[in-house]
């Protein structure tokens, strides 16, 4: 069966939100050996999947820039299948898309029992909030910054079910960010 696991960039204190992203996004401090360095291991991440699993509001703001990048990364994304979990979207333009409208969690497990590589799930706050709590997702691939913002959409929000997670990976990426990847404890 395959994973199905989140990528997601954090503040310290936990706020993932496109609306607070100009406050601590990029990292600040970054030099260009960080950048380097952060790339290699977004690419090295991104590598593992072959199916990219998304919002709608995610997909919308992603979709226009990365549909015509040709670098490493842009290559792997445009490779991948993607699947946009919306009622309200018309049309999925991105090459390799489709929609899923109705029975998402069921859909999403048909994904997992496919064979191949990886499913990704990029940001997408209301998705991955709408699966916490189900056996769905197998890791989280936390990237943190070191930035508190104080205000915002908080990755793991109040009311969620209480989840054990193992950390089975850390990486120092630079004085600015650390890669964090917790398994979800399903016993």
């Amino acid at each position: 069966m395959r994973k199905l696991w989140v990528k997601a960039w954090l503040t310290l204190d936990g706020v993932f939100d496109v609306e607070t992203m100009d406050h601590w996004w990029p990292p600040k401090g970054e030099t260009a050996a960080d950048y380097a360095k952060r790339t290699d291991y977004i690419t090295e991440e991104y590598s593992k999947g072959d199916a990219y699993l998304l919002g709608r509001t995610t997909y919308e703001m992603l979709w226009p820039a990365w549909s015509t990048q040709t670098d490493t990364v842009g290559s792997i994304l445009n490779s991948m299948q993607k699947y946009v979990v919306s009622t309200t979207l018309e049309s999925a333009p991105w090459k390799e898309s489709t929609i899923i409208r109705e029975n998402v969690v069921e859909e999403i497990r048909k994904l997992k029992e496919q064979p191949g590589k990886d499913i990704i799930i990029d940001g997408s706050a209301a998705l991955v909030h709408s699966l916490m709590g189900t056996d769905l997702i197998d890791e989280y691939h936390l990237l943190i910054v070191s930035y508190t913002m104080g205000r915002g959409r908080r990755f793991f929000p109040d009311g969620m079910p209480p989840t054990k997670l193992q950390l089975v990976e850390s990486k120092r990426l630079s004085s600015e960010t650390l890669a964090l990847v917790y398994q979800s404890d399903k016993d």
